[in-house]
């Protein structure tokens, strides 16, 4: 029995020691745990206050111009707060940055509160193209800038952009310019200026640039009235099949001689031709300064210009040189080197006319919103009446020539540069004739087939 006892007694005292080690243990694990949860909280605690720290100074650097800041911030909103992340990539894009140009354009139609977040997409798209030098961009640019569409209005920045874009030879650019400098919006008109942009558009081969290059000619807008170069830049319009510009072309030729009423009667016909109606009528009254003789071959010269100008594009002046052949005409041609002259000369000097003589632009205003458009120039803006034209500036040399070819001797001109009396006889065999309706027959054809196709 005291053996068991003792051997009882030998295995309790390794138990007893197993529990203790393990209750010890066991506390000290629980105080370990406890300890490093408590470091982990401070940890976290710390971290929480490191990222508040951070973001505090991430939005202080923000708002003073850190564009990557704001661009981290702007990142951080897009799927969450689409406003506030505009907010921020605005900030970034306003400072040039090119990350944040493109976010705004990409992200501005998106927020669909804002009324104007198209026109911001739009103006930030204009923006990133302009930066690489795209005219059309630079262009658009400038008339957002003007409109304040997407972007306060500043109309000087606006002409800025504008002229860079039209001194990359942009044509729109130019027409644009010339506009803008006799529009009554623009409190500091410069004529020289819009007859020099206008003819820079010209230059560049552009039709409405010849037309309006033809009329501050012919009105005097930036220039001295010319009625020949005024002819000219609009029978280079005519050239290129603009029946407006026909017809303008033939309005120029009234009231001088006989031969320049038979190139009058060359124009208003092609014009009609082209589907400019009201240039019948005006033919058939100039045909009264017109011998009858002449009429059958005016109508053949006609109808030659007429199928050359049908096969586009025409050989610049080739037809000009035509009628300056047949009927005598003084030629008109200038060089580059001529135009790039008066190109400076207006730019740098102004060749304005005398304030004796003030000239003032008859087209309508410019209105700045919406988006202003080039006038057209109406017939009767470019009309020359007879009784205003003398002789020194319309009659050539050989005025008093008559050809075989289209003159007769019943259509003499007088000392004056003028037209004798209207022949009334030869008005009435001119309608009587079966021949006299054959341009009105190739019209109404030329028109049929237009219809058929």
């Amino acid at each position: 029995m005291p053996d068991f006892s003792m051997w009882l007694g030998l295995l309790g005292v390794p138990l007893i020691w197993g529990v203790v080690r393990y209750s010890f243990v066991v506390k000290k694990n629980e105080e370990q745990a406890k300890q490093q949860a408590f470091k982990d909280e401070r940890y976290r605690l710390v971290l929480e206050k490191a990222k508040i720290a951070e973001r505090e100074e991430k939005i202080f650097k923000a708002q003073t111009g850190h564009v990557l800041s704001q661009l981290s911030l702007g990142k951080e909103y897009e799927l969450t707060n689409i406003r506030e992340a505009l907010n921020w990539y605005n900030k970034a894009a306003v400072l040039d940055n090119d990350i944040g140009q493109n976010a705004m354009a990409r992200l501005s139609r998106a927020d669909i509160d804002d009324p104007d977040g198209e026109a911001k997409s739009l103006y930030w798209e204009a923006v990133v193209k302009a930066k690489r030098k795209d005219e059309a961009a630079l262009f658009t640019l400038g008339k957002f800038f003007i409109q304040g569409s997407g972007v306060e209005p500043d109309i000087d920045v606006g002409i800025e952009n504008i002229i860079a874009s039209a001194e990359m030879e942009y044509v729109p650019a130019q027409l644009f310019l010339g506009d803008w400098y006799v529009a009554e919006s623009n409190s500091l008109k410069e004529p020289h200026c819009a007859f020099a942009w206008r003819l820079r558009a010209a230059k560049n081969n552009d039709i409405k640039g010849f037309i309006k290059t033809a009329y501050c000619y012919q009105s005097g807008i930036g220039i001295e009235k010319n009625r020949i170069y005024a002819i000219y830049w609009l029978e280079r319009a005519a050239e290129q099949g603009n029946s407006e510009a026909q017809y303008l072309a033939a309005q120029m030729h009234l009231g001088s001689n006989a031969n320049d009423a038979a190139v009058a009667y060359i124009w208003f016909s092609i014009a009609y031709a082209s589907g400019y109606k009201d240039a019948k009528k005006s033919r058939d009254e100039v045909v009264q300064h017109i011998g009858i003789e002449s009429i059958l071959n005016i109508q053949n010269v006609a109808k030659s210009m007429y199928k050359a100008l049908r096969v586009q594009p025409v050989v610049s002046h080739s037809l000009i040189h035509l009628l300056d052949q047949v009927y005598g005409r003084a030629g008109y041609q200038p060089t580059d080197e001529e135009l790039n002259q008066i190109i400076l000369d207006c730019t740098q000097q102004g060749n304005m006319l005398p304030e004796t003589e003030p000239t003032k632009e008859i087209v309508t205003d410019i209105p700045i919103i919406p988006m202003f458009a080039a006038e057209s120039v109406k017939p009767s803006s470019v009309v020359t009446k007879s009784a205003n034209v003398t002789t020194n500036a319309v009659v050539t040399k050989s005025a008093n020539v008559t050809t075989n070819a289209v003159v007769t001797k019943s259509a003499e001109v007088t000392t004056s540069g003028q037209v004798a009396e209207k022949n009334e006889t030869a008005t009435s065999q001119y309608q009587q004739q079966s021949w006299a309706s054959s341009w009105d027959s190739l019209a109404n054809e030329t028109e049929e087939k237009a219809a058929s196709k």
